[in-house]
This record gives C-alpha cells, structure tokens and sequence, in this order.
C-alpha cells in the first residue's frame, strides 16, 4: 500500500479548504459591501483620496486578471506521466499565479514609493505648479 493509493485524512482536508474559502468569501463580500456603503459619504480621509485608491487597485486588478487570462499559456502539462489537457483549468490556473506575481510586483514598488516619500514630492510638485498658475 503506498501513499497515493490510501491517503489518510484527505477528506477533512478538503472540508478544511471547502470552509476556509467559504468565510474568506463571505468576509471579502462583506468588507466591500461595508467600505462602499462608507466611503459613499466622503471622498477623502485625512487628505488622501481614498474612494480613488479603491477604484483604482479594483481596476488594477480586474484588468490584470483579464489580460493575463488572455495572454495565459494552454499547453498540456505532463507530470508524472499523466498529461492535464483541460484548456479551461491551465488557463485559470495561469491566470493566477501570472497576476499575483504581477500584484505583488506593485504592491513592493508601492511599498518602495512610499517609503521613500516619492508621494509626497510628487503632491508638493502639484501643489507648487498649481500655486503658480493661480498667481499668473
């Protein structure tokens, strides 16, 4: 008896997965329907605009999700000897892992920006252009 012919505990693991994607989500519907229904009243929070940053990582993702579906590589995979032909899954399954790396790319060059006050130079550089165009 080998390992791949009698896993054990392979049920509750799937029931464990099955649960854990069912509340992760029913909390990211919830925490949408919630930032929605607040950020509605106001535009900005301390000065930053939070309703466009929203917008705006919504679009970011939806539009690397689509573009990586598209550009998403279908070739059948072979492992161990049994070849995976389902077009549907290699493309889902590339989409995926393409846009978190892509996602995670940004979210480190967001991180590096803000760090380093890159914002807040670009803000002030705005500020001043606009500032002299008003005295003109």
């Amino acid at each position: 008896m080998s390992f791949y012919e009698s896993p054990v505990f392979v049920d509750a693991l799937l029931v464990g997965i099955y649960v854990l994607l069912a509340v992760t989500l029913g909390l990211s519907v919830w925490s949408m329907l919630r930032s929605l229904r607040l950020r509605e009243r106001k535009t900005t929070e301390q000065g930053i605009p939070a309703k466009h940053i929203a917008w705006g990582v919504f679009a970011l993702l939806v539009g690397t999700l689509a573009l990586t579906c598209l550009l998403a590589d279908t070739t059948p995979l072979y492992i161990n000897g049994n070849a995976f032909t389902n077009r549907f899954w290699l493309r889902v399954s590339d989409m995926l892992i393409n846009s978190s790396v892509i996602l995670i790319v940004v979210a480190i060059l967001g991180v590096v920006v803000s760090a380093m006050g890159m914002g807040r130079h670009w803000n002030d550089k705005k500020r001043l252009t606009k500032q002299t165009n008003n005295r003109v």
